[in-house]
């Protein structure tokens, strides 16, 4: 079997698709007799150069490994996979925003209608995918993240007195402004991947949060930002998935995560768990970990019970098998639950 995984133009300051299946590619093609070949779209912005080139790239499955949705629409639609990270676009924009309806047709239902078999992240997205779109539940499969193994067990003595926090991502779902209010009076540093926006640097100035930022970070930089840490804040608003959660995990650090779907499901027991939108209740969390070291211990060791679950091996056993699934079985029309929905949904109607 030749599997073809087809990624979006490299860009600077995204690689999580990248990273992850980079793996995935490498996995499959180390430890299964399946060829496995990476092929990377021309553009950022050519879409019809994008479609073109991989439907001159196609072998006997095709699996577009996320953002370049539309990609699908240049290949054959008997062997293709489809995996969709989250629903950003239909949450982010309103029905009277023209954006809601582009992204909805060309990034969601024309891609979904011309793939064989749709793989989602989490049993949140998959929900989510369903209730905004219409796609048959059984064509959308839950193959969920895996944390990168280059993550490895570093443990490190908690200091209790100024401890580091770390913070992935500055995106307004990644909450940083109730992260600072939470933070206010807390003697602690906090260290933030990504670039920040004016308004968010003036928040936490306002709170006086002794605070460093790091952008372009490589994948090593950014283990090590884990590996100097003594405590993980992830309290998310919105997330297909949440990659932060295993890389502390696997790692061995204290985590502090958002108390609604899906960080709630993949932290199970191995994070602190509070609501995104108290403060008061951020803040509590963060303090719980500071303060109590048998509960650190808790989470960390936790944490560790989760590396088989969420382990490449793993996740790459589930594509492989899918893969031969897609491969023995004739093409699947794409049917919408109901007529009915379908139709209500392209009126904007649900």
């Amino acid at each position: 079997m030749e599997v073809s995984y087809f990624f979006r133009k490299k860009r600077l300051h995204a690689f999580s698709i990248e990273s992850l299946f980079d793996n995935v590619q490498a996995q499959v093609a180390e430890t299964t007799g399946i060829k496995a070949n990476k092929v990377e779209v021309p553009s950022i912005r050519n879409i019809f150069a994008n479609i073109f080139k991989s439907r001159s790239s196609q072998s006997q499955i095709n699996h577009i490994t996320g953002d370049i949705h539309y990609v699908s629409l240049g290949m054959k639609k008997r062997n293709t996979v489809l995996t969709i990270h989250d629903c950003v676009f239909l949450t982010k924009y309103g029905k009277t925003n023209f954006k809601y309806w582009l992204f909805k047709f060309f990034w969601y239902q024309l891609p979904m209608w011309r793939a064989n078999t749709i793989t989602v992240i989490s049993e949140k997205t998959k929900r989510e995918l369903i209730n905004l779109t219409g796609v048959n539940a059984d064509k959308v499969k839950v193959v969920p993240n895996f944390f990168d193994p280059r993550f490895e067990f570093t443990p490190k003595k908690f200091n209790a007195q100024k401890p580091r926090i770390l913070q992935i991502g500055t995106k307004e779902n990644k909450n940083i402004h109730n992260l600072a209010k939470a933070l206010k009076g807390v003697n602690c540093e906090l260290h933030i991947i990504g670039s920040l926006d004016v308004e968010t640097q003036l928040i936490l100035q306002e709170n006086k949060i002794d605070f460093k930022t790091h952008t372009n970070l490589s994948f090593d930089q950014l283990k090590h930002q884990y590996e100097l840490c003594d405590m993980v804040v992830f309290a998310s608003t919105y997330e297909g998935f949440g990659l932060p959660i295993l890389e502390a995990c696997a790692v061995g650090r204290p985590l502090v995560t958002s108390r609604i779907s899906p960080m709630d499901e993949i932290s199970d027991d191995a994070a602190c768990k509070v609501n995104p939108y108290n403060i008061l209740d951020i803040r509590r969390g963060i303090l719980n970990v500071i303060e109590n070291e048998a509960y650190r211990d808790q989470l960390v060791n936790n944490g560790w019970k989760m590396r088989y679950k969420y382990s490449i091996s793993n996740i790459t056993n589930k594509y492989t098998e899918l893969y031969e699934e897609v491969a023995a079985r004739p093409a699947q029309e794409f049917f919408i639950l109901r007529p009915a929905k379908a139709a209500a949904s392209l009126l904007g109607l649900i």
